[in-house]
């Protein structure tokens, strides 16, 4: 199984906004869209707020046999709505590939 993280900035201002989003994708019936749009996508998603002095960060990791190909079709079927806000509030196009990352150690291998 592979994994990728992603690191996104929550713009200033934009927390509640994040909050807000969050709230409607971990109740139901958003979180039964949410889990329904990553299995189709064949990817498990885990996302963590890191709260910091120097800003709010969202940190998500997926999982699955392709993740960056994962990622691909969760973008290709997320309204534009969806990718209206995230840009609004991470300042992230998500019309573009996956933002890249490199694994740098794996306690496991």
């Amino acid at each position: 199984m592979a994994i990728m993280a992603v690191t996104m900035p929550i713009l200033p201002g934009k927390k509640e906004m994040w909050q807000k989003l969050m709230d409607q994708i971990t109740v139901e019936p958003g979180r039964t869209e949410f889990v329904k749009s990553r299995d189709e996508a064949g990817v498990r998603e885990r996302s963590f707020l890191q709260e910091g002095p120097d800003g709010d960060f969202v940190i998500l990791t997926f999982e699955g046999k392709d993740p960056e190909a994962s990622w691909a079709k969760i973008i290709a079927s997320s309204p534009d709505e969806f990718k209206a806000v995230v840009k609004e509030i991470h300042g992230l196009d998500m019309s573009g590939p996956a933002p890249t990352n490199k694994l740098i150690i794996d306690s496991w291998e």
